[in-house]
């Protein structure tokens, strides 16, 4: 019994209370960060998503209770001021009740406000690429299907747009993953084989982060990819 515990504890991610005010109608709650993860997070099954934890939990992404302001944890306290007033603006055409906790308020919910929030806010193909891809996760997760493929088929786009995107030269492995990704959780199984393929042939380089951590990533992408192969020619499927 202390073995099962301990095993179960050396993959926990643990989560802590924190006073947060809302920049847009400077009402303080109570959000959720982060105390403790480890490198586990990255071998859970969104990695065949090609998303992680904390992004695939509930608290990742705050909601103020009071108006709805919603972003991601990280964004949460760094609006500029340039864009209150149209965030406001939004905001007031936001039908919604008041939550104690903003941990009820429905996750694809909170996400359909952050996309609007984000568009005000601009934000470039990588991030919307990502942005989608966990929409789409969490539709899923809420038996909205129509939804997730519509996220999905848009992340899909994305990524392949961002392989004529000479700002992302030398990632084409990573795209090709998530190509392939969004393929097999849109069910195109033989599409995600044939990307799943041209990211094999392919070594991920990325001159904005050192040498040592791209070639991490591209043993990272080729240890997944291979999995991945597996999987679908086996006609295995790819728990949530």
């Amino acid at each position: 019994m202390i073995t099962l515990v301990f095993a179960m504890n050396a993959n926990a991610t643990t989560w802590g209370p924190a006073k947060h005010k809302c920049p847009i109608c400077d009402k303080t709650s109570t959000y959720q960060e982060i105390m403790s993860y480890g490198g586990y997070i990255y071998q859970w099954p969104s990695k065949f998503q090609y998303i992680f934890w904390p992004l695939t939990d509930n608290p990742s992404v705050y909601c103020c209770p009071n108006c709805f302001f919603s972003t991601y944890m990280w964004d949460f306290d760094s609006i500029p001021d340039i864009k209150l007033d149209t965030i406001k603006a939004f905001l007031q055409t936001v039908e919604h009740q008041t939550f104690k906790d903003y941990r009820d308020i429905p996750m694809t919910t909170r996400l359909g406000i952050a996309e609007k929030i984000y568009q005000i806010l601009g934000r470039d193909t990588e991030f919307w690429c990502k942005f989608y891809r966990v929409k789409g996760y969490h539709y899923s997760l809420s038996k909205m299907e129509n939804q997730a493929l519509e996220s999905r088929t848009k992340a899909l786009v994305l990524a392949r747009n961002m392989l004529s995107d000479s700002t992302y030269v030398g990632r084409e492995k990573e795209q090709f993953f998530i190509i392939a990704a969004m393929f097999n959780f849109t069910n195109h199984q033989d599409s995600a084989l044939v990307y799943l393929n041209k990211a094999s042939s392919c070594k991920y380089q990325n001159k904005n982060i050192p040498e040592e951590n791209s070639t991490n990533l591209d043993e990272y992408l080729g240890d997944i990819i291979n999995q991945y192969k597996e999987i679908i020619e086996k006609g295995k499927s790819i728990e949530e």
